[in-house]
């Protein structure tokens, strides 16, 4: 078995995990106009980094991580590394908890999912605050924590669904 999840890990499927958390990014950067969400989009890409940390930290390399972040910050106008330092905290953090993720069932990693979305938040306001030199409005980044939060079922979902062809039996 493990020999075809390796197989299965080359190539295409093995840049899967990479690819999705990319869309996530580039979906982030869609200019949505809700009249109550104006400033407030989720964080989907931080989904994707806690998701993959968990299920399959190699295939989201550190350097990936960066490069994605660097992308993020780049197309959003924030602080150049500020989303890539926040995603490789994350996904140490992450791969650091290691297997007392993969033991449990979905609804522990969501309550986790919480605390690292709220701390990625406060983290996001905190550095653009100090970047910026000007107290940034906090409750833009708890509210994108919140949506986050609230999507990350459906993104969990989807990503798992990505998840499945990686480890699909190969003809």
């Amino acid at each position: 078995m493990v020999g075809m999840e390796v197989k299965a890990e080359r190539g295409i499927r093995g840049a899967l995990p990479f690819l999705s958390v990319l869309v996530l990014v580039l979906l982030m950067q869609l200019q949505y106009r809700l009249f109550f969400l104006d400033n407030l989009f989720p964080y989907l890409s931080l989904a994707a980094v806690y998701y993959w940390s968990i299920f399959k930290p190699r295939l989201v390399p550190v350097s990936a991580l960066f490069i994605l972040g660097l992308l993020q910050d780049i197309l959003s106008g924030g602080p150049l590394g500020m989303t890539a330092l926040l995603f490789i905290l994350v996904r140490i953090f992450v791969v650091r908890q290691g297997s007392r993720f993969l033991e449990r069932e979905f609804l522990f990693s969501w309550l986790f999912f919480i605390f690292v979305a709220l701390l990625f938040g406060f983290l996001n306001w905190l550095i653009a605050s100090v970047y910026l030199k000007e107290i940034q409005f906090f409750w833009n980044a708890f509210g994108q924590s919140m949506l986050t939060i609230a999507v990350f079922p459906v993104i969990s979902w989807a990503l798992s669904a990505i998840r499945s062809l990686l480890v699909a039996e190969s003809w």
